[in-house]
């Protein structure tokens, strides 16, 4: 629960940026890409940024890549430390892996 929420909160925190913020908005600018943010289990969300917008949806059937998480209190746990230590240490601990692109 406590990762679908998060998830829904970043969801709203990029949209802001994508009108609000001007760096972020050059930065989304040109690009058109399906993020999806998961478990294993396939509990997440797919993040879609389309040329300088973006949306996002619980389907996750289609992305291009998807950063996916053995279990949802660890990807609470990774997203909520925001660190590259955090990301880094769950990758190395077999708890966090890309897949796609």
């Amino acid at each position: 629960m406590r990762f679908a929420l998060l998830l829904k909160v970043l969801a709203l925190i990029l949209r802001i940026a994508s009108k609000r913020n001007e760096d972020f908005k050059r930065f989304i600018g040109t690009v058109s890409v399906k993020i999806a943010i998961k478990t294993k289990n396939n509990k997440g969300r797919t993040f879609i940024f389309n040329n300088g917008s973006v949306s996002s949806t619980r389907s996750l059937k289609q992305y291009d890549a998807a950063l996916v998480f053995s279990d949802a209190k660890t990807g609470f746990t990774v997203l909520k430390e925001g660190t590259q230590e955090a990301s880094f240490y769950a990758a190395a601990t077999g708890n966090l892996y890309v897949e796609g692109m």
